[in-house]
Formats: C-alpha cells, sequence, structure tokens
C-alpha cells in the first residue's frame, strides 16, 4: 500500500469516527430534550388525555416477600427533603422512600398499640414545612407527631376519628366526622365548623383536605362533590351544586358564586378521596372510582382536564386514595391502593415556573445520559483536534520535503 493511500484511509477512519461520535450526540440530545417537554406527550395529543401521565416509577416496597410489601396504602406525603412517605394502616406502620425510590427505613410503634406515641390505624399523613410528620390515626382518634427523623415529639386527641389532616402555616386541619377542627402545631383547638349531613355547609368526608389563604378545601368523598369554605365555616362554593348521595335524594347546595343556583357542573364526582395543590396553584383532586385525578380551579370549583385510567399497568390506577405534590421535581405521589404502590406520575403544566422541566430532567432517569454526553462531546473535540494537528503535519512534511520519509507525528502503522 503505497503512503499515499495509507493517508487517505487514515482520513476516511477519523471523519467516519467523528460524524458517529456526533450521531450519538445528537441522539443523547434529542433524549434529553423530549424529556424537558412539559407533558411527554406528543405534538398531536389533546390537553387532559387519558395518555397525558407521565409515569416516572412505583414503589412496592422494602422485599419481596408479603409483609415487606405495602399493602392498601390510604395516604401520602411528601417531605421538604423529596422523602416519600407512605402509610401501611394494616400494619400500622409508615414506610419513607428517598425521591431516587430507594427505601430509607420504617416508622413502626406496634401494630394495634394504643398507648403514647403508638398507631392504631395511620390512615392519612401529612408533614409540615419544618419536616415533622403529623399522622391522623382514625382509630385510636389521635393525631401523632413525630419529627423527620422518626422521634416522637406529641399527640393530642379529637372528638370522634381523626380521618384527615393537613398542615400549613403553623395551623394543623382535621378531618373529623363530619366536621373540620383547627389546632395550633403543638394540638391547641382554634375553631372547628361543619356537622355530617348533605346540606350546605355539612359534610361526610375521609381524609381529604388542603387550606390556602384562610380558605378550606374538602373532598367531600361520601355525597360526591368538592365544597370549600372559610375558616369559620362559611360556604364559598360547592361542585357539583346538586349533591346525589348514595343513600338518599340529589339535594340543593350552593353554586360557585355562593348564590345557590343548583346547576349541575359538568363533572360529576365518583368518590373525591384527597387533593392538593400543585405548583401552579391549581387544586388536583384524586377520585378512587373514577381512577383518576383531575385538574380543579379554586376559585369556581371548576375541573380544567382529568388523567388516569383504570388499570395495573403503570400510569393506570385501581381505587387511589391519596396524593402530595413535591414542587422542586414537579411529580405526584398517589397512593394507588389496590395495586398495593404508590405511583409517582407527572401531569402537564404543573410546574410553578420555567425552571419545572430542568427539575423534571435533573431528576429523571434521563440524568444519567449527561455524563456520556459530555464524554462523546470531548471524544469529538478531541477527535477533531487530532485531526487538525494531522493535517497540518501532513502539509508541514509536504513543504519541506519529508512526506515520504518522516512518520514520526502518528505513524500509519498505529492508526
Amino acid at each position: 500500500m503505497t503512503e499515499h493511500s495509507a493517508w487517505n484511509r487514515t482520513r476516511l477512519i477519523l471523519v467516519t469516527v467523528i460524524v458517529l461520535l456526533i450521531a450519538l450526540l445528537l441522539v443523547l440530545f434529542a433524549l434529553f430534550v423530549n424529556l424537558l417537554r412539559p407533558s411527554g406527550l406528543p405534538d398531536s395529543a389533546p390537553a387532559g388525555a387519558a395518555d397525558g401521565i407521565q409515569w416516572v416509577r412505583s414503589l412496592y416496597g422494602f422485599g419481596p416477600s408479603a409483609d415487606e410489601q405495602l399493602l392498601s396504602p390510604s395516604s401520602v406525603a411528601i417531605a421538604p427533603n423529596g422523602d416519600i412517605y407512605a402509610t401501611d394502616p394494616i400494619r400500622a406502620r409508615i414506610m419513607v422512600f428517598r425521591s431516587d425510590g430507594i427505601f430509607s427505613r420504617i416508622l413502626h410503634t406496634g401494630a394495634g398499640g394504643t398507648g403514647k406515641a403508638q398507631f392504631v390505624r395511620p390512615e392519612s399523613i401529612a408533614i409540615a414545612d419544618n419536616g415533622d410528620l403529623y399522622s391522623a390515626d382514625s382509630w385510636a382518634k389521635k393525631i401523632i407527631v413525630f419529627d423527620s427523623n422518626g422521634v416522637f415529639v406529641r399527640e393530642w386527641p379529637v372528638d370522634s376519628m381523626a380521618r384527615g389532616v393537613f398542615v400549613t402555616g403553623g395551623r394543623v386541619y382535621v378531618l373529623d366526622v363530619g366536621h373540620v377542627i383547627i389546632f395550633t402545631t403543638h394540638g391547641e383547638r382554634l375553631a372547628s365548623f361543619g356537622a355530617r349531613g348533605r346540606k350546605p355547609g355539612q359534610l361526610d368526608a375521609y381524609q381529604g383536605i388542603v387550606a390556602r389563604d384562610g380558605r378550606v378545601f374538602v373532598a367531600d368523598s361520601y355525597y360526591n362533590r368538592l365544597p370549600s369554605f372559610t375558616e369559620s365555616g362559611a360556604v364559598l362554593w360547592t361542585l357539583p351544586a346538586a349533591s346525589l348521595s348514595r343513600s338518599g335524594p340529589a339535594t340543593q347546595t350552593p353554586a360557585g358564586d355562593g348564590s345557590g343556583s343548583g346547576q349541575m357542573a359538568e363533572h360529576a364526582w365518583d368518590l373525591p378521596q384527597d387533593l392538593v395543590f400543585d405548583g401552579k396553584g391549581r387544586l388536583v383532586v384524586v377520585d378512587a372510582f373514577r381512577f383518576e385525578i383531575d385538574v380543579v380551579d379554586p376559585k369556581t370549583g371548576k375541573v380544567q382536564s382529568s388523567y388516569g385510567e383504570f388499570g395495573r399497568e403503570d400510569g393506570q390506577f385501581f381505587y387511589p386514595t391519596s396524593i402530595a405534590y413535591d414542587a422542586r421535581r414537579d411529580w405526584f405521589a398517589v397512593a394507588d391502593t389496590q395495586n398495593n404502590r404508590i405511583q409517582i406520575v407527572r401531569i402537564p403544566d404543573s410546574g410553578s415556573d420555567a425552571l419545572s422541566g430542568v427539575w423534571r430532567a435533573v431528576s429523571s432517569p434521563y440524568r444519567y445520559l449527561v455524563v456520556p454526553a459530555l464524554v462523546l462531546l470531548l471524544a469529538i473535540v478531541f477527535a477533531t483536534w487530532t485531526g487538525l494537528r494531522m493535517l497540518k503535519a501532513r502539509d508541514l512534511q509536504k513543504e519541506d520535503g519529508t512526506a515520504d520519509v518522516d512518520h514520526t507525528i502518528f505513524p500509519i502503522e498505529t492508526l
């Protein structure tokens, strides 16, 4: 083989390597950019489609045996550091997972225990801004507080049955049987309102309660409606305005403006169980019997979009009962109760700002593409730099007449 043909072969190999490296880098870049899209859907997908859910991962437990798995988890909460708490009420314990899905620890104070700091049936949980965990134990009829390390802090009794709990701004909102009780974080009673029933201002809810800016929102499970109150108990709106109880006839309740017009909303709730605010300030409600999560305008109570469907596959639900939101990672944790798991999912447009897409990428498995992409980029730079050096050396050899004898710079035989 002549020196000229060997040189041509070298250039061909060099160009081929550079092209392949660039192609691989473009593939990784395309995957990464696709992840930054808010919904992960094709551009032609309709807003609010059932497949609008972007599944991230599912949490089942910490081992293969039955007693190491979640069994009908009823409530989920997310700590400020991203830890995910899931109740395992039948076994009187709470499992804790890291934000990456790795099991962390169990909060277990003794199955059936009735003493101080013990669970009987921890069905609803909430986490304060400082990381303290508040558990509403419906059978023990009390609120139990633990710090972020699982150390018992305090507890206090409620009137009848602690069904649901929510913590914000130094206040603890508790759903008891038919009414809401507001406490300080130390258990001092501040106010209460409501009564059990289907009339305006009454409710029969299980665990869904949130509050913001002096307004309280409840998922009124057994009367298939979503009411909003002031902290003194005045009704702001209730939708649907005509609530059909499973055990009685429809009853008119105030509509969105409190006027009592009785107009039926387009959306009919089946069993709204829990609700949470997303990064945009929207209410996101989980409906167990519709197997979906619904986005609601908190000012009017009108449903804006719905996501989800029945099933056992990733992104599908079987009687979901609780939902929590992680603003930093822009994802939701859903207690997929009859599937015995916690699902981490995303829905479109739930982030608070333009950085939500970046947080989605950072908290996604696609983040592992960053290092290979950087390595490929460095390889492309090095290959290009090496090629330019070789071309420059070749030109210098031609100029001084040593092209046929001087192969000290990157000899052909070593390529």
